[in-house]
């Protein structure tokens, strides 16, 4: 035998006798005769004391005089006992602990790993953990982190995570969500981690400018994925960072920059990553070209280059990437570019392709079945917001595949329901909104809805009939079948769905949908339908609604009681039907409101005077048109965040409280009034729906508009038509952001205030059909964000200040007011009084800034007129000798004549 089948038997029988030193020590234990170690039980211990909250149960193994190698998520080593693994992650969209990470984890020397990952830890990172020197596997990770305020926090200066710089054996690091703001060293910190694979530091608000020089010598050369997703980085010098990292051209596969505001070409370094099979540049402004770059990447398997300003012609885009990853690329999103021209049949040559994103582009030309032939595992597909898009695919094709995502609006599907849709089964995502299919939709495509669906939106075409009962979408987050002709009884099997949009059709009853067992409906459109009666009392299960719609449509009676049982409910919109009764008690519960809009509508009453103490946030009140009486109550002056006050048309008389002067969100131009926090539905990494896009009816400029987004911007009050009386206050002039201002059509006298010149943001005047008097504040000159302005049919008198804007208004804006002159009216006559003052009015102060130039410019002259007079005379007698002899001969002599 030949001695090295010797030396071979020996290795095998070592293997086969000794204890199996060779096997990972991350294995989990099972076998009962390891112990922990006393020291690390009792830090593990303290650890679970400084937990607050255990949702899982993770901890429920965690007891005192037990073996700790035994407990959920810790792992010892088989040889010593000692414990190396802490993995306690929650799973994703599941928060298990709550509370802080105790510093006592320090005292596990030989950790290797620990996972906190998913949980809700706040405070400090324990700067003990740099103590683990042998520590590879750092995750604190916290999905659960708010976008405006992450989870841990640093209150001190840079040194505070220098600690990671000790973990010189360090593979895995995570801090995602973590503030490092402060921490201006990081990329320094991270420089020192040779050993060091895997980089993610998503949301942790890094510094922008890098200190140099940087320095790589103790850096890793194994680094293959980098994550600094939403860090708003600007600064060329990350880039220059990431570009010269050492052998990272080499070994990069994963890269993410995402949601950064890099505003700069697409840097042509890029492309010396070779061997990425992930890159992800979403949510940036890159400009330019991306052709060549992505020529050179040749293992890709998901891009993003969404939501920047690439410009390329995508028959470029696709050629190059057909190059050499055509049979590779799984995800493609180009989003939100300017990407142009047709979409090349080559797109079908994607083998491998699930998610396509060309969404929100300016692509045009035809798509056909030959597009899509090809593309077996195509799940996600979103061509929307091509308006120019024609998909025009012949009748009785069948796709070879499913689609989970199925994104087409905008685009020109029309003129009937496409049938190669209605074969698509298990979608979660479907939206051919605004695509000019009319029709019936038929009965089978409504009963393949699966349990799966989420988002459904067929709005804005011409879809008609009558929907059959939905049992099937019991988990639907928003459906959206808004702006069609569907008619008749709203089916059962919305009652689950948090975003329900059914307004402008033809449906005549909502008997199946209002008294629900329980309702998780956040918001419920009904609005600009046929619906008729009384509204149903059982609000009480809708105990999640934020917004409800029911406006335009014929309703009547009274508000039901339930209704004050919607604690959560933001904004209720009744506008324009037969709703009657005094002003709804039941509104007194509902402190969360921020718009009511009861427009329209036959309440009568006067306001009720708890009205400023139940509405905190209440920022739009809307009474137009309806047969409310009484004065307005002062009280009304205490909804600091009021932005809309609108009480036109109704019989309110007394005065206008002068305390209006006090709404707070009046008096500031840069107060943002309105706001409603979207919800999100996130469908998956790539799509999601940002929701709740809340609006207000306004009559605005003499026609009634719609606000969505811009509503936080619209400030006005509407006492206009009413039987108002008294002075216009002069507090009004505090509201320097006021947009609109009408108080047409009341029995309101005296002057316009002086200082009504100060709404300088006022687009919106008018006074007419009043009892003013006095002349046209010169202040007002100053306003020149004028668009509409009305003082006609007062008693108004004197010049028209002359100004751009003034000047600007047809003649009619001041007819009615016969005293009044001067451009665009008759020019003014020096010699001209006006004759349209009353009897008595004449000895009247007359407005404030003009009587005082009177006044001012009359006693400039009577003094001038006396120094030039006495001067002018005497003066010359003194200084003239002959003129002075020849003056007194003159006096004598009349004397003599008279004598």
């Amino acid at each position: 035998m030949k001695p090295y089948y010797y030396l071979i038997l020996i290795l095998l029988s070592w293997l086969v006798l000794s204890p199996c030193t060779c096997l990972p020590s991350v294995i989990h234990n099972r076998s009962n005769n390891i112990q922990c170690i006393d020291t690390e039980r009792d830090a593990l211990l303290q650890f679970k004391h400084g937990v607050t909250a255990d949702y899982c149960g993770l901890l429920t193994s965690w007891e005192a005089n037990t073996n700790c190698c035994r407990w959920t998520g810790v792992v010892c080593s088989n040889l010593t006992g000692h414990v190396i693994t802490v993995s306690l992650p929650s799973r994703v969209n599941s928060q298990c602990l709550e509370g802080k990470v105790s510093p006592s984890l320090g005292e596990l020397k030989h950790l290797e790993h620990l996972n906190l990952r998913n949980n809700d830890f706040r405070g400090e990172i324990p700067h003990q953990l740099g103590n683990l020197s042998k520590l590879t596997t750092l995750d604190l990770y916290s999905s659960y982190a708010s976008t405006s305020l992450p989870y841990f926090a640093y209150a001190g200066g840079p040194g505070q995570i220098s600690w990671i710089s000790r973990l010189t054996l360090l593979r895995y690091l995570d801090l995602s969500y973590a503030n490092l703001s402060a921490i201006t060293n990081w990329v320094t910190i991270v420089n020192n981690l040779p050993s060091l694979r895997v980089l993610r530091m998503d949301w942790c608000l890094l510094p922008t400018k890098i200190p140099s020089p940087i320095s790589y010598i103790n850096s890793s050369t194994n680094l293959h994925t980098i994550s600094l997703s939403h860090n708003n980085f600007n600064e060329s010098s990350i880039l220059r960072w990431l570009f010269n990292f050492p052998k990272i051209t080499n070994q990069l596969v994963y890269l993410d920059l995402s949601w950064n505001v890099f505003d700069v070409p697409i840097p042509s370094e890029f492309e010396k990553f070779q061997f990425l099979s992930y890159l992800s540049l979403s949510r940036n402004a890159f400009q330019g070209s991306v052709l060549k770059i992505i020529s050179n990447l040749c293992d890709l398997e998901q891009l993003d280059l969404s939501f920047n300003n690439f410009t390329d012609e995508l028959s470029n885009v696709i050629d190059s990437l057909n190059n050499c990853n055509k049979n590779r690329l799984i995800t493609l999103n180009l989003q939100m570019n300017g990407f142009w021209g047709a979409v090349p049949g080559s797109i079908g040559e994607f083998s491998m392709l699930e998610s396509l994103y060309v969404n929100s582009n300016s692509l045009e030309g035809t798509l056909t079945h030959v597009h899509f032939l090809n593309l077996l595992h195509l799940r996600e597909l979103d061509l929307s917001d091509n308006p120019k898009l024609v998909i025009n695919i012949y009748e009785n094709w069948i796709p070879p595949f499913q689609l989970d995502v199925i994104g087409l609006r905008s685009c020109k599907l029309g003129p009937r329901f496409p049938k190669w849709l209605q074969v698509q089964k298990n979608f979660s995502y479907f939206d051919v909104s605004i695509s000019g299919i009319s029709g019936s939709t038929p009965v089978s495509f409504w009963n393949s809805l699966s349990s799966n669906l989420q988002y459904l939106n067929m709005s804005n075409n011409q879809f008609y009939g009558i929907l059959p009962n939905l049992p099937n979408i019991s988990n639907a987050f928003e459906i959206d079948l808004s702006s069609n002709l569907f008619e008749g009884v709203v089916p059962s099997g919305f009652e689950q769905t948090s975003y329900l949009y059914l307004n402008s059709n033809r449906f005549s009853s909502c008997s199946n949908i209002l008294c629900p067992i329980e309702s998780f409906s956040r918001k419920l459109d009904l609005s600009n339908n046929l619906f008729s009666g009384e509204l149903p009392d059982c609000w009480m299960n809708f105990r999640q609604l934020k917004n409800l719609h029911l406006e335009n449509n014929q309703l009547s009676g009274h508000i039901p009681n339930s209704i004050g049982t919607l604690l959560n409910l933001q904004t209720l919109h009744l506008y324009n039907n037969s709703f009657s009764g005094p002003f709804p008690a039941v509104f007194e519960s509902c402190t969360s409101l921020m718009i009511l809009n009861l427009g329209y509508n036959l309440f009568s009453g006067s306001i009720p005077p708890w009205i400023g103490n139940a509405f905190d946030g209440l920022g739009a009140l809307i009474l137009r048109k309806n047969n409310f009486i009484g004065e307005i109550p002062e009280s009304i002056c205490q909804l600091y965040m009021l932005q809309i006050l609108d009480l036109a048309i109704n019989h309110f008389s007394g005065v206008i409280p002068n305390c209006i002067g006090n709404i707070t969100m009046m008096t500031g131009i840069n107060n943002l009034g309105l706001h409603f926090e979207p919800d999100v539905l996130y469908l998956n990494t790539l799509s999601n729906v940002v929701t709740n896009s809340e609006t207000a009816i306004v009559s605005w400029k003499g026609e009634e508009q719609r606000f969505k987004e811009t509503i936080r911007f619209v400030k006005y009050i509407a006492l206009s038509n009413n039987e108002l009386s008294g002075e216009i206050p002069d507090g009004i002039s505090r509201l320097t952001a006021l947009g609109a201002l009408d108080l047409s059509g009341n029995k309101l006298s005296g002057n316009i205030p002086f200082e009504i010149g100060n709404l300088t943001a006022l687009e919106v005047l008018n006074l007419s059909n009043n009892h003013l008097t006095g002349k046209i504040p010169r202040s007002l000159a100053k306003v020149t964000t004028l668009d509409v302005m009305d003082v006609s049919n007062n008693h108004l008198s004197g010049e028209i200040p002359v100004s751009t804007q003034l000047q600007s208004f047809d003649a009619s804006s001041y007819a009615g007011n016969s005293g009044l002159c001067g451009a665009p009216l008759q020019s003014c006559s020096k010699d001209r009084a006006p004759s349209n003052v009353p009897n008595g009015d004449i000895t009247t102060v007359q407005n404030k800034d003009d009587d005082f130039g009177f006044f001012l410019g009359l006693y400039i002259s009577v003094v001038l007129g006396f120094i030039v007079g006495f001067w002018g005379v005497c003066g010359t007698l003194v200084i003239k000798t002959s003129w002075r002899y020849a003056y007194f001969r003159f006096l004598d002599n009349i004397k003599n004549r008279i004598m």
